[in-house]
């Protein structure tokens, strides 16, 4: 029973990163769509309004910081995995003493998580405060 407990374990984490890989590349997708767009839009002087320019820039910020995030996530989950292996490899080796490589892998999969919620947030400003931009500058014609 022990080792079907495991296996489905090992499944679901399975499912886990490849999911988390995925809503990753979406947003961070998304943000540098929504980076260029916005971009064009400024640099086209279509958001004249000055409440417009303002939240439009404001969403170059955020989108920006987005893009940031997502980069910084993937480079610490690239960490987070190179540990992994190294720690199996000495594993499969006879070492024993590994607690320290394994706290330090368990704290770059909190930071890479940390990491995505800010990416997520910081989308969801950019996306917000670009929305409101169009919306400003469309609304009164």
């Amino acid at each position: 029973m022990a080792q079907e407990d495991q296996s489905g374990f090992v499944r679901w984490q399975e499912i886990t990163r490849e999911h988390f890989s995925s809503v990753c590349n979406l947003i961070l997708a998304l943000a540098t769509g929504l980076l260029a767009f916005y971009s064009t839009q400024l640099l086209d002087k279509k958001l004249t309004l000055c409440c417009a320019f303002g939240f439009a820039a404001a969403a170059l910020i955020a989108l920006s910081l987005s893009v940031a995030f997502a980069l910084w996530c993937s480079i610490n989950r690239l960490r987070d995995f190179r540990l992994t292996t190294q720690i199996s490899r000495l594993r499969e080796n006879g070492e024993t003493e590994l607690q320290y490589l394994r706290d330090e892998s368990k704290s770059l999969g909190k930071f890479t998580w940390g990491l995505f919620w800010f990416q997520l947030a910081t989308f969801g400003i950019g996306a917000a405060c670009g929305a409101l931009a169009v919306v400003i500058q469309v609304w009164p014609r």
